[in-house]
């Protein structure tokens, strides 16, 4: 019997990494998080790693920055 042939060892990745830049006053001047979340996915359309946790992660800090940015009120 012949054994089937070993799976194709992943090759390194490090090189083919692109860089990206999320334009985050961008993203502060949409509307809504769902907004927000669609943009950043069309940014990272190419990532072949899971983005949901890097999203929702982005999202919270950008609503951290909002709090900030906006006067408070009195």
């Amino acid at each position: 019997r012949s054994r089937p042939p070993p799976p194709p060892s992943p090759r390194s990745r490090e090189e083919e990494i692109p860089e990206l830049e999320i334009d985050v006053d961008e993203l502060l001047d949409m509307e809504s998080d769902d907004a927000r979340a669609a943009r950043v996915k069309e940014l990272l359309v190419d990532c072949y790693k899971p983005t949901e946790a890097f999203i929702s992660g982005l999202l919270d800090k950008i609503r951290g920055m909002q709090k900030l940015s906006t006067p408070q009120k009195r």
